[in-house]
């Protein structure tokens, strides 16, 4: 009998861990990483106030020619706290395609160029590939990587720059339904595209509606950990001890 009792009081005891230990399988971590490429462009100031206003952060990936047409944007971007990446001088596939040569003086040239224009003590090691990274070589994105940069590509995006929706609903029902299945998610999106802005504040309800958090990219190591999760395409660099 007391053999009986002593198991039975072991189960009760294992019983709650087992459920907790179930409660975190089935809770996973959700994060969305708001992107937008192209800027700055002549709307910024429009999407940053309303950035500020959904108190959401965001990753600009931005082009050095748009920068040198919109410098006080790009300052503002930068002073508003959110996550600035390379996205090439020039937005160049071609000359980008032509070697690492190239791309490593385009590197240099946009940081050399947000210096000049944001402040001597900025710097980056975020990079997206204008077009996204499936039509370059791979030595090309073993060369960014090995710059010490963290390259990205997405999982969820808008469309706004590859398709005419006929309404705002249907952008919004496109991109929530690549979102179904994902803990994390790298949403592309574009500046200077009215209608993404207008479902912004849409797309933002639905993910913290659904227990998503919101962060800018980083290669830290809370965000490796959390990007490990993540379907979409990217190398990091490697870290110390690696």
């Amino acid at each position: 009998m007391k053999r009986i009792l002593s198991l039975l009081l072991a189960l009760c005891l294992l019983l709650p861990a087992l459920s907790c230990a179930e409660d975190a399988q089935e809770t996973p971590r959700r994060v969305v990483y708001l992107t937008f490429d192209d800027g700055p462009k002549k709307d910024t100031p429009e999407l940053l106030a309303l950035l500020g206003e959904l108190d959401v952060p965001a990753t600009f990936f931005l082009v050095g020619l748009s920068v040198r047409a919109f410098p006080e944007y790009a300052k503002m971007i930068v002073d508003a706290g959110h996550a600035v990446g390379c996205h090439s001088m020039s937005h160049s596939y071609s000359r980008l395609k032509s070697g690492t040569d190239y791309v490593g003086r385009d590197l240099v040239r946009f940081t050399d160029l947000m210096r000049e224009t944001v402040g001597e003590d900025f710097s980056t090691d975020l990079y997206r590939f204008p077009g996204g990274s499936s039509s370059y070589a791979s030595r090309t994105k073993t060369f960014v990587r090995d710059q010490g940069y963290a390259w990205f590509d997405w999982n969820v995006m808008t469309g706004d720059a590859q398709y005419t929706f006929k309404s705002d609903q249907e952008m919004l029902d496109y991109t929530l339904s690549q979102v179904r299945g994902q803990d994390v998610i790298i949403l592309l999106m574009h500046e200077a595209k009215e209608r993404t802005r207008r479902i912004l504040p849409e797309l933002v309800a639905y993910f913290r509606e659904n227990g998503y958090e919101f962060r800018a990219l980083s290669t830290g190591g809370e965000d490796r950990a959390i990007l490990a999760s993540c379907g979409a395409r990217m190398m990091l660099p490697e870290t110390a001890g690696e």
